[in-house]
């Protein structure tokens, strides 16, 4: 499945008139640690509110010695590690794969099951796919990366509002950006 999406994304540069020849980033060309800047849940049900997740789970400023969200990708393996505070205090992190585009980067969530971290940030249970910006150094997850469905607790956990009429599960996307430089 990873397989097809990246080859697909060469095929899809190909026919995009661009004569020049489509690499896929490699990575050391993305390698480092970028911070979290934006992390947005936003349903698809327009009535429902939209949950700046940095504001209501992730402490980005938390108290030394924590330090504030990141996400890491590594230069030498396709790995990657997000590490958080959550506003509880508590340390939280994901790890999982990285496959490379050209010009995107797929973080796998799913080399691990599905945890209380993906789930209370609601994190996609899948993978997120990132456009890479080399200058500045930029990771952005706009409003075409796909729907998924979240636990209606988390949702209105996060979103600090009652559960009370709505379905099991909440239908919505990720927005997101990150950068190796100040937000």
């Amino acid at each position: 499945m990873r397989t097809a999406m990246v080859a697909c994304a060469v095929a899809l540069a190909a026919c995009s008139g661009d004569t020049s020849f489509a690499t896929l980033l490699r990575p050391a060309d993305v390698q480092g640690v970028y911070r979290i800047c934006s992390l947005r849940f936003t349903p698809v049900q327009s009535a429902l509110p939209s949950v700046d997740l940095l504001a209501r789970v992730i402490d980005a400023n938390p108290a030394p010695p924590a330090q504030g969200a990141s996400l890491t990708l590594s230069g030498v393996a396709a790995e990657f590690e997000m590490v958080y505070t959550h506003r509880n205090g508590q340390l939280r992190q994901v790890r999982g794969d990285v496959e490379y585009g050209t010009g995107s980067v797929f973080l796998y969530l799913t080399s691990q099951s599905p945890t209380i971290v993906q789930e209370e940030a609601l994190l996609p249970p899948g993978h997120l796919d990132l456009v890479f910006s080399g200058a500045p150094r930029r990771l952005t997850a706009g409003t075409e990366v796909g729907s998924y469905y979240v636990r209606r607790s988390d949702y209105t956990r996060a979103a600090g509002i009652s559960e009370e009429g709505l379905q099991d599960r909440i239908q919505g996307h990720v927005t997101a950006s990150f950068s190796a430089e100040a937000c």
